[in-house]
């Protein structure tokens, strides 16, 4: 997963999920898996407002958020001629090998899902 350097104010992220006792309580291997799930729900309890896609959400929304918040709380923006995700923010030193590299949807969603868009505005991106 991602750093936890840019995390956007009251947005649950994986590291709250983590302390939950259900996630606690799942073996290691399905633990991470669990997590993201469980921050998804987190997410779209405590922001109603704000579209949460789930790791598992594979298909890219249409229409697709030009910008998204992942499960630690790090900006990806969305190059609009390729559909490609990057991490503006990267830094080496910090952040995963992995959040260097441009993305796609399915990608970026499963890997460090959830994702959540930064409008307060459900008609962003889907219903969810």
């Amino acid at each position: 997963m991602s750093s936890n350097r840019k995390q956007a104010p009251a947005l649950p992220n994986l590291a709250d999920a983590y302390r939950l006792a259900s996630v606690a309580a799942v073996d290691s291997e399905s633990r991470d898996a669990a997590a993201q799930l469980a921050a998804t729900e987190l997410r779209r309890a405590s922001h109603p407002g704000r579209v949460t896609w789930a790791p598992t959400d594979q298909t890219e929304p249409d229409p697709t958020p030009q910008t998204v918040v992942d499960g630690d709380g790090d900006l990806w923006l969305r190059t609009p001629a390729t559909g490609a995700w990057t991490m503006p923010s990267f830094d080496p030193a910090h952040d995963a090998p992995r959040c260097g590299d441009t993305l796609t949807w399915q990608q970026l969603a499963h890997e460090y899902g959830p994702l959540t868009s930064l409008a307060d505005d459900r008609r962003a991106g889907g219903r969810r």
